[in-house]
C-alpha cells in the first residue's frame, strides 16, 4: 500500500505542478469566488475530514460489531462527498472546456473523486465480507491519502484568490 500512495501522491503532485504552472502563466485567472460557491465545498471538505475521523475509530475498533459501525459511517460520509461533487458539477456555469480554470478544476476535483468513488467501493466491499483488523487498517491508510490530497485541492481551487 505505501508504493501505491507514493506512485499516487506523484500523479496528484504532477497535477498540482501543472495547476499552479498553468495558473501563474495565465494572462487572466478568474476568481474562484466567482465561478464556485464555497460553502458546498466546506460542506464536502468536513465530510472528509468527518471520515478520517471514522476511519481512525474503524481501525482502532476492537470488535467485529464497532468495527461495522464506524465503516458504516465511514462510508456514508464518502458517498456524502461524492453527493457534493455531483451536485456541484450540476450546478456549475462552466463546462469542461469552457476555459483552462474549468479544465483544471474538472481534472483536479474529478482525478480526486475518483479516488473517493475507489475508497468507497472498498470500505463497501469490505462492510459485506469479514475483514481483519490489518485489513481495515490499510484500507485506512488509503482513506486518508484522498483525504489529505483533498486539503491542497481545497486550499488551490477554492480558497486562492485570483490576482
Amino acid at each position: 500500500m505505501w508504493t501505491f500512495l507514493a506512485t499516487d501522491a506523484m500523479g496528484f503532485g504532477g497535477l498540482f505542478i501543472a495547476y499552479g504552472i498553468l495558473r501563474v502563466r495565465a494572462d487572466v485567472w478568474p476568481d474562484p469566488r466567482t465561478r464556485l460557491a464555497l460553502a458546498p465545498a466546506v460542506a464536502m471538505t468536513f465530510a472528509l475530514l468527518a471520515s478520517s475521523l471514522t476511519m481512525t475509530l474503524a481501525t482502532r475498533a476492537a470488535g467485529l460489531r464497532a468495527r461495522r459501525v464506524w465503516l458504516l459511517a465511514t462510508l456514508a460520509l464518502g458517498i456524502a462527498f461524492l453527493a457534493g461533487v455531483a451536485f456541484e458539477y450540476t450546478h456549475l456555469s462552466m463546462g469542461l472546456t469552457s476555459d483552462l480554470f474549468a479544465s483544471t478544476f474538472y481534472l483536479l476535483t474529478g482525478f480526486h473523486g475518483l479516488h473517493v468513488l475507489a475508497g468507497v467501493v472498498g470500505v463497501a466491499f469490505m462492510l459485506r465480507s469479514r475483514f481483519g483488523a490489518q485489513a481495515v487498517e490499510t484500507m485506512g491508510l488509503y482513506w486518508h491519502f484522498v483525504d489529505a490530497a483533498w486539503m491542497p485541492i481545497f486550499s488551490l481551487v477554492y480558497l486562492w484568490p485570483a490576482r
